[in-house]
C-alpha cells in the first residue's frame, strides 16, 4: 500500500511540475507583447518575466519535493489567479482599461485553479 501511495505521491509531483513549467512557458511568450502604452510594455515584460521566473522556482521545488515551499506555491498561483481576474472586471494598472480575455488568460486561468489544489493537495498528502 506505501508503494501505490509513494508513486501517487510522485506522480503528482509531477503532474505539478509539468504544469507548473508550462504556466512559466506562457508566460514566457507574453515578455514579447508590445502595448500602446511604452511604460506599461515596459513594467508588463518584466512582471512577466519574474512571474514566469517564480513558476519554474515552484517547478523545482515540486520536482524536488521540497514541502517547505508547495504552500507559497499554492499562494503564488491564488494572487495570479486574483490578478487575472481583477483586470478582467475593472481597468488593469498602467493600461486603464478592462483587458479582454484571449488563449493566454484561458489557459492561465485553467492553470491557475488545477495548480492551486494540486499545491495543496501535495503539501496535504507528501509528509516526510
Amino acid at each position: 500500500m506505501s508503494e501505490k501511495l509513494g508513486f501517487g505521491k510522485t506522480s503528482l509531483r509531477w503532474v505539478a511540475m509539468l504544469l507548473s513549467a508550462l504556466w512559466a512557458g506562457v508566460h514566457l511568450d507574453l515578455t514579447t507583447a508590445v502595448l500602446p502604452n511604452p511604460t506599461a510594455t515596459l513594467v508588463y515584460r518584466i512582471f512577466f518575466g519574474f512571474v514566469a521566473s517564480l513558476a519554474l522556482v515552484a517547478a523545482a521545488a515540486f520536482i524536488q519535493g521540497l514541502r517547505s515551499l508547495y504552500l507559497p506555491a499554492a499562494l503564488f498561483y491564488v494572487i495570479d489567479l486574483g490578478l487575472l481576474v481583477e483586470t478582467r472586471t475593472a481597468p488593469a494598472l498602467l493600461i486603464g482599461k478592462r483587458l479582454p480575455f484571449n488563449p493566454y488568460v484561458d489557459i492561465s486561468l485553467v492553470l491557475d485553479v488545477i495548480l492551486v489544489i494540486v499545491s495543496l493537495l501535495l503539501w496535504r498528502v507528501d509528509r516526510k
